[in-house]
């Protein structure tokens, strides 16, 4: 099995970060995104998935999990 580079770099010949996403669609995938991105620089679209889809089951857990814990933080303060 070949093992990826954890370097990689984008269209725009910035090193591109693995980054873990927290959307409701996608909770916890991790992706390659531009290191330039929302910096004022190049508007570079660089984007490649590292991890598979999220199944669906995982994604209702996951996202149920993750309100429940931010309501457990406001009712803290």
């Amino acid at each position: 099995m070949e093992v990826e580079s954890l370097d990689r770099v984008c269209n725009c010949g910035a090193r591109s970060t693995l980054t873990t996403g927290w959307t409701d669609e996608n909770p916890g995938r991790r992706f390659w995104g531009c290191g330039n991105y929302g910096k004022g620089l190049k508007t570079c679209r660089f984007f490649v998935w590292y991890d598979p889809p999220v199944q669906n089951r995982s994604r209702s857990v996951i996202v149920g999990l993750l309100r429940k814990v931010s309501a457990m933080e406001r009712e803290k303060k």
